[in-house]
């Protein structure tokens, strides 16, 4: 059956989706239950443009199918059919997460086949709603979070200030699995539209990684890299189901993306069409809450360029050692000079009202220092200091 490219104009927003050729059959070809037997009236060929009745879709929906609530879902939204919206609704409502709070879990949740289908039905009825612009209350979003991240995020940045501000906080502060573009969305809302602690709290999880390189006088450090990924999940053909729209959140505006959050980083979405959930960290194209992205909406808070705020996430200095009690005095001035930036931006969002006294007074970024001792084998070691200022600490781990 040739796959039928959806695009969708609601609210002044667009969403384009890549010609996809589906090579599964509709139900309907296949005459799979009483209900399609007797909209069908015989056989119908897989290469038809099949649309069921209302009727059809509604027992479909009610199924608890996964298969045929996918394939309602999406022929919903092809025949642009709003009275099955509250049947669609109400499925999303009644929605039971999967994926353990990673409180509860020291391991990804593995899903038996029945509950990933589960999975790919409501991915499919939460497709066919945005598509369709239809807002859903804040609690069935709350149920959603854990299981569909991205199509969550998409919703929640269709939603008034007013309506989103305190769900939008709940979001941002919920402990992260797989739901990092959701705790983006979220604090880049609030950073335009900032509700009662979230600078505080924004701040305060702001780590700064200090890297102190220690050589011997007129000695260079070594070079040092970083680096991370998320890698793609596969795709596979799956027989009998249709495509269903997945949405990506990336900080690259690209052909076919829309903008989900302005500011300073523009946040973005991209409708895919797959026969199979792709998983929310493979579709999250860089839009990950970091300490450079905190900043960044520090900076968007206080109406500034980021460039005007003086102090890096990842700060490299080289401190020549000449005995330990230099090296603890440089290394107390290189703290006290770090906190020093830290403390002049603290004090530019009390300026503007957005951190209380107490607030103020507690909320600095965690400064974590990592000594990278290049003065060679024969030295002894440097032992690390018991008595740093507050909010510094050494690394836990050695590099």
């Amino acid at each position: 059956m040739p796959g039928r490219s959806r695009v969708s104009v609601s609210g002044g927003v667009t969403f384009c989706a890549a010609v996809v050729i589906l090579l599964t059959p509709h139900p309907l070809a296949a005459q799979h239950s009483d209900s399609v037997a007797a909209d069908s009236q015989g056989q119908i060929s897989p290469d038809a443009e099949v649309i069921p009745s209302e009727t059809t879709l509604k027992n479909w929906v009610l199924s608890g199918d996964p298969r045929l609530v996918a394939w309602a879902a999406q022929d919903a939204l092809a025949a642009r059919d709003r009275n099955l919206i509250p049947d669609l609704l109400s499925l999303a409502a009644q929605w039971e997460p999967l994926s353990r709070p990673v409180s509860e879990a020291s391991a990804p949740t593995k899903l038996s086949p029945g509950q990933t289908d589960d999975r790919d039905a409501m991915l499919s009825v939460l497709d066919a709603l945005i598509q369709m612009n239809v807002p859903i209350p804040a609690d069935t979003l709350r149920t959603l979070a854990p299981d569909f991240g991205n199509a969550v995020a998409v919703l929640l940045s269709r939603m008034s200030p007013e309506d989103s501000g305190l769900l939008s906080l709940e979001f941002y502060r919920s402990p992260t699995d797989h739901d990092y573009g959701l705790q983006y969305v979220s604090a880049a809302l609030l950073s335009l539209h900032p509700a009662l602690g979230f600078a505080a709290d924004l701040v305060s999880n702001i780590r700064v990684n200090a890297y102190l390189h220690v050589v011997l006088p007129g000695s260079k450090p070594e070079g040092m890299g970083f680096a991370a990924c998320c890698g793609p999940s596969p795709e596979a053909p799956r027989d009998d189901w249709p495509a269903i729209g997945q949405y990506a959140l990336t900080k690259e505006k690209s052909g076919g993306a829309v903008v989900l959050v302005a500011g300073i980083d523009p946040i973005y979405t991209l409708r895919r069409q797959s026969p199979q959930y792709l998983g929310d960290c493979s579709m999250s194209l860089g839009a990950t809450l970091g300490p450079e992205e905190r900043v960044r909406l520090v900076a968007e808070m206080l109406n500034t360029p980021p460039e005007a705020i003086a102090w890096q996430v990842q700060p490299v200095t080289t401190i020549e050692f000449q005995s330990l009690q230099q090296f603890d005095a440089d290394l107390l001035s290189f703290i006290e000079e770090q906190q020093t930036k830290h403390r002049a931006t603290v004090e530019a969002l009390s300026a503007r009202g957005l951190l209380t006294p107490a607030e103020a007074e507690q909320c600095l970024p965690a400064l974590t220092l990592h000594l990278i001792d290049d003065r060679g084998q024969d030295t002894a070691p440097i032992p690390k200091r018991s008595d740093l200022p507050p909010h510094v600490e050494w690394s836990r781990l050695p590099l």
